[in-house]
């Protein structure tokens, strides 16, 4: 049986989109959630390293800033990415494409 999820928040760049995902499947936890960086032909699972605060995530690979609907992903390597809320968590049909293959 697949692994459906519902998006929680979207944040799109030039480079790609940060979601926070709730994935749906009989043999997992209510409310399990994730946050993917999505980039084409590429989605990356970025794992907490603590609670974090509305405006702060601390990530395994990044932390994301967020300043109202703004906000950059700042990657351990250097690399940044500036992020612009999507208020309609509508995520492009070929990064759904690779989200539903990623979870299943």
């Amino acid at each position: 049986m697949p692994v459906h999820f519902a998006m929680l928040q979207l944040f799109d760049s030039a480079q790609g989109s940060l979601a926070e995902i709730e994935l749906a499947h009989p043999d997992m936890p209510r409310g399990e959630r994730r946050w993917l960086w999505i980039e084409p032909n590429w989605v990356t699972l970025l794992h907490p390293v603590n609670e974090g605060t509305p405006t702060l995530r601390v990530f395994d690979g990044a932390v994301l800033a967020l300043d109202g609907q703004q906000g950059e992903l700042r990657w351990h390597n250097g690399r940044r990415n500036a992020l612009l809320a999507d208020p309609d968590a509508s995520l492009r049909p070929e990064f759904r494409r690779l989200v539903h293959q990623h979870l299943n």
